[in-house]
């Protein structure tokens, strides 16, 4: 079933307007799942990397055309759009080293045996795992234009991106050999700008902006989905020191930003929300914690500057209606069934008209 053109351009302008707009109260729902449908998944040890990455990318193509078409009638506001996906590992193994793959993961060894060891890595687009992401990309826009848009990988930011490298000792090289910690840092830095420049040429522009990893599409030159996982791991002191400076450099190069944040980063939180350029500020939740909405409504008042999108449940969206129509929100939403989801969107459109 091919792209209902119209619908989408319906789409991207009702997510510029809910950008654009002063006024609260408004809300876009995305729908990631529907309990019911038949959700088609691929193993990733099915294939052989590199060697099968084409079959892979048709066989996920497929995939993602199936489940557009069940969801056709659905009035949510997800944009139709599907990019290459091969596991974690892809935010650093463009760099070298190891990869293995599991059923729906990959990994990336630590390849440096110290904070300073510069010299193994390198940003090289013959890069297997480069091809992989820039050339799947490109691949999936040429073939299924008429199917979905393009949609970039996205990025792990500069302090994910030295732990995976360095390993476990990467939390021992904030106090033995931090200068050596802040080269690694700066190199992951231009490494993240320049892999994820390479990604938006190969999605080219896609009506006048970019749709980023997992999907929220940004006006011009933006950066999405980008993480800061490794905030839940370290002190507020530790980012301001190490992380904070890497990271405003990075998003002082793009025209926004998505990012994508933990509840268990709360004390991080409002340090990260006062960067350059953040559109986006994804709260996930975690176990053994409050659920992120709880956490938003802890810390909101210090977020002011971001808009949240926030993965919230039928009983959350509920009981939270309030908070809802005191600010504006992306709600991604997993649906019992189809009846579920198009009462969700009623609701929304009733409740949380973007205006």
């Amino acid at each position: 079933m091919k792209m209902d053109k119209a619908k989408v351009e319906n789409c991207i302008a009702k997510t510029r307007a809910f950008y654009d707009t002063k006024a609260v109260g408004c809300a876009l729902l995305k729908v990631k799942n529907i309990a019911t449908l038949p959700s088609p998944a691929l193993s990733l040890t099915d294939y052989t990397f590199p060697d099968d990455v084409y079959k892979y990318l048709d066989a996920r193509a497929q995939c993602t055309i199936e489940r557009l078409a069940q969801r056709a009638e659905l009035a949510d506001d997800t944009v139709p759009a599907e990019g290459p996906w091969y596991g974690i590992a892809e935010h650093t193994a463009f760099l070298g080293g190891r990869v293995d793959y599991e059923s729906d993961t990959s990994w990336h060894y630590a390849m440096l045996d110290a904070p300073g060891e510069l010299e193994k890595l390198a940003m090289d687009e013959n890069n297997p795992v480069f091809r992989m992401v820039n050339g799947g990309i490109a691949y999936l826009r040429e073939k299924y234009s008429d199917y979905f848009l393009p949609m970039v990988r996205g990025a792990s930011g500069a302090l994910e991106m030295a732990n995976t490298l360095r390993g476990n000792d990467f939390f021992y090289d904030f106090y033995e050999e931090p200068e050596d910690l802040k080269a690694l840092l700066d190199y992951c830095a231009d490494a993240l700008v320049w892999n994820y420049e390479k990604q938006m040429e190969a999605a080219g522009d896609v009506y006048g902006g970019v749709v980023t990893g997992f999907g929220e599409w940004l006006p011009g030159r933006s950066l999405g989905h980008v993480s800061e996982d490794t905030t839940t791991m370290i002190s507020l002191e530790q980012f301001e020191e190490f992380g904070r400076p890497r990271t405003e450099r990075i998003f002082r190069k793009f025209d926004e930003v998505f990012i994508h944040m933990h509840a268990l980063s709360e004390r991080c939180l409002a340090s990260v929300a006062l960067l350059p350029n953040i559109r986006l500020m994804e709260l996930s939740s975690d176990p053994n914690t409050d659920r992120a909405v709880e956490v938003w409504k802890r810390s909101r008042e210090k977020l002011t500057r971001v808009i949240p999108v926030l993965r919230l449940t039928r009983a959350e969206i509920e009981s939270n209606m309030d908070l809802l129509k005191s600010q504006k929100t992306v709600v991604w939403y997993d649906a019992a069934c189809m009846e579920d989801a198009q009462d969700m969107c009623a609701l929304f459109a009733r409740e949380l008209p973007v205006r």
